[in-house]
């Protein structure tokens, strides 16, 4: 069932009928940091061990296993591969490995590296080859968070904002209007559908939505009708 924006005025339009006020629980933060692109930092040598650290955005955890299955078969002779990754706008997937290397000495110096940058959907692997000589445990937590850092800092950090997909129909002679008040509420149009009115399909920031519809209420006065709004229930 379609949702409809509440009307102020006596007489709404036939086909554009009024009903519900959407109220929506705003977050604290409605963006995270993550890397733009792959990148691969310059080879680090430490007492003849070699380091070679991997950055790439990711998403789910299939992302990460395909990223490592493929690393590991390109440096298929490498004594260890260690990583951490971070997933999720909250970070709440979390993960390091030290992949053979002394408890603690590899995998966490990595995750520390992500988590000071406040990274997420991000996977950091750092390759080693073993030159001969034994670092120590901090010598190998040092090198391991030193090659992590050079990935991290070669980086382009972007910030992802989140959204909601918000579907409405607008009248035609309403659709300058509506696209200003897009725009004025930094959202984004996603998909449009000119038929007898004009259907659009908008991405619109999680802490935007909430006055975004309240706009669209006071200036179109119940001439616009939503369709749906991502993760809010429809009244049947």
């Amino acid at each position: 069932m379609p949702m409809f924006i509440k009307s102020h005025e006596n007489k709404p339009s036939p086909h554009f009928v009024p009903s519900l006020d959407v109220k929506v629980k705003m977050p604290l933060d409605d963006f995270y940091y993550t890397v733009e692109s792959p990148l691969r930092a310059p080879d680090l040598k430490v007492k003849g061990s070699r380091f070679i650290a991997d950055i790439a955005p990711m998403e789910t955890k299939e992302n990460v296993e395909h990223c490592l299955t493929n690393i590991r078969k390109e440096f298929h002779d490498a004594s260890h591969h260690s990583f951490a990754y971070r997933l999720g706008a909250e970070a709440l997937l979390v993960r390091a490995a030290d992949d053979g290397e002394p408890t603690g000495t590899a995998g966490k110096p990595i995750l520390l590296v992500l988590t000071s940058r406040k990274l997420t959907n991000v996977l950091l692997v750092v390759t080693r080859f073993f030159g001969g000589t034994k670092l120590g445990t901090g010598g190998l937590a040092r090198a391991y968070a030193e090659a992590a850092q050079q990935a991290v800092s070669m980086s382009k950090v972007v910030k992802v904002f989140l959204t909601k997909k918000v579907s409405l129909e607008v009248h035609y002679e309403d659709l300058p209007a509506m696209e200003r008040l897009i725009h004025l509420f930094e959202g984004h149009i996603q998909e449009s559908n000119y038929l007898s009115s004009v259907s659009l399909t908008l991405a619109v920031r999680e802490s935007k939505l909430e006055p975004f519809l309240a706009a669209v209420m006071d200036t179109f006065h119940g001439r616009v009708r939503l369709d749906s709004v991502e993760g809010i229930s429809t009244p049947h």
